[in-house]
């Protein structure tokens, strides 16, 4: 019973976090293995639920972030679309566009006899993510370990970058914590929903914004008026991480300045080998890069051009802006995108896929569970920083199938075409050192991404890594290419 609700509690959080359609993707490069923080580094208690502050940790990040960049801006409109003030563009800091390089093979033989002990000791909900990683071992990303125990983990393609899809937001949420942290920004702001939705792109994220406004209001958790609800700006954070709406991620990305969320994401170390992040761009700039009313050629097209010409990551940073801000500002260009869509139902399936694997922002599993490990052990600049994301990463803490295995979860996930992304950090009952898996798998076939959608059964890999450290080892050591620890 146990396994069947924690599989419900799964299928129910991926849900909420998808945000684009079925595809698939085509690999990108490998690199050599992360540098995760060492043991000890940190504290290593977790506040129970996280009811109180914690306390600041030893190493801490940047304590000031960079001030938030104006949206106005001098740089020239690259279409005629729209015409008024420019946020910056996307990549001022990293690059705007991932590395066009390709991964480098990982050649397995795996044994029928090593392939039947690991079905026996792996839950069956998490088999075909299991087999998956053993048939297509260059299109999985997978960190596991728990703290303390570095050589006891599992690295698998650690620092080979592959799309993020919404684990991005992990980046905003902490350049939320430290502004909120720093006094820049007061989360009992009220803001109006008629603001969040002059950033929502209808039918673009499987219905997480809707959902999340509809529990806001069941909650009685909407400011008045009635007629013009507002929520509060902490509110917006936690649709942005517990429904992964788009809308709310890219108020907050846009609110805090692109120069910011990127700079966060390079004090963070999610950059530390270059060129191993790029840029976080806004979602809605995405979604209206792989295909906007205004194209006059077509989308594969257009964006093929963009992944043949080196040059061209400035280009597309600059694009990727503009047309967030014409959808944000212009009402007529937003009603036509609307419609449009509706009635040529474009981007296409292939279009979305080519867009995640070639143009979506990228990083790596390793540094993104050097990430996990810091803000389970309270690693920002502060006490109140720390606080503040957990408060928000943490909300999976109240669903009874984690409070059976955990004291403290916390969780994001993803979801691109033909990719999904899982990440966690948790400590168990009675365990001082937190666990940490990261999970990334690109390339997925388009039935097999369709199907896990509702099975989960990579969300069921790394609960069991979670809920059974011994089986981190284990698993390293039937894997025949498995990288060690530094």
């Amino acid at each position: 019973m146990a396994v069947r609700a924690r599989r419900t509690i799964s299928r129910f959080l991926l849900l909420l976090g998808l945000v684009m359609a079925l595809g698939a993707c085509r690999s990108p490069a490998a690199t050599p293995v992360a540098t995760l923080p060492a043991a000890g580094s940190f504290s290593t208690v977790a506040p129970p639920q996280v009811v109180t502050a914690p306390a600041a940790t030893t190493t801490p990040i940047a304590p000031t972030l960079p001030a938030s960049t104006p949206l106005a801006s001098t740089l020239p409109a690259s279409t005629p679309i729209y015409t008024g003030p420019l946020s910056p563009p996307c990549g001022l800091i990293l690059p705007a566009l991932p590395a066009a390089t390709p991964a480098a093979p990982l050649d397995w033989d795996v044994s029928d006899a090593a392939r039947a002990t690991l079905r026996a000791q792996a839950p069956a909900a998490a088999w075909p993510a299991l087999q998956r990683l053993l048939d297509a071992p260059a299109t999985v990303g997978l960190v596991a370990f728990q703290a303390g125990q570095p050589e006891q983990g599992l690295y698998l393609n650690a620092n080979a970058p592959m799309p993020l899809a919404s684990v991005a937001k992990i980046i905003t949420l902490v350049a939320y914590a430290e502004a909120v942290a720093a006094g820049e920004l007061n989360p009992q702001e009220a803001i109006p929903l008629a603001e969040l939705d002059r950033y929502y792109l209808p039918n673009f994220d499987l219905g997480a914004h809707r959902r999340a406004v509809a529990e806001l209001r069941a909650e009685g958790r909407l400011l008045p008026p009635e007629d013009d609800p507002a929520v509060a700006l902490a509110d917006v954070a936690w649709m942005m991480i517990r429904h992964s709406s788009n809308a709310a991620a890219d108020y907050l990305h846009l609110r805090l300045g692109q120069e910011r969320i990127e700079q966060t994401a390079v004090t963070l170390g999610l950059n530390e080998t270059p060129g191993s992040h790029s840029a976080p761009c806004t979602f809605l700039g995405q979604f209206l890069m792989m295909g906007n009313h205004s194209r006059q050629t077509d989308d594969w097209a257009a964006l093929a051009a963009l992944t043949a010409d080196p040059a061209a990551a400035e280009r597309y940073g600059r694009e990727v802006a503009l047309l967030a801000d014409a959808y944000r500002f212009q009402p007529d260009f937003r009603a036509g995108e609307v419609a449009w869509r509706e009635r040529t139902r474009r981007p296409s399936t292939d279009t979305q896929r080519y867009f995640a694997a070639n143009l979506a922002p990228q990083g790596t599993a390793g540094a993104y569970a050097a990430l996990m490990l810091r803000l389970a052990q309270n690693g920002l600049s502060n006490g109140d920083s720390s606080f503040q994301a957990r408060r928000v990463l943490e909300w999976t803490n109240q669903f009874p199938a984690n409070q059976e295995l955990f004291s403290n979860v916390g969780y994001k996930n993803g979801s691109l075409p033909g990719v999904l992304t899982t990440t966690y950090y948790a400590y168990r009952w009675d365990d001082a050192a937190p666990v940490v898996v990261v999970l990334f798998y690109r390339d997925l076939p388009q039935q097999t991404y369709r199907e896990w959608r509702f099975d989960l059964p990579h969300d069921e890999l790394a609960r069991w890594l979670l809920a059974d450290p011994a089986a981190i080892p284990a698993l390293a050591a039937a894997l025949p290419a498995t990288t060690t620890a530094p």
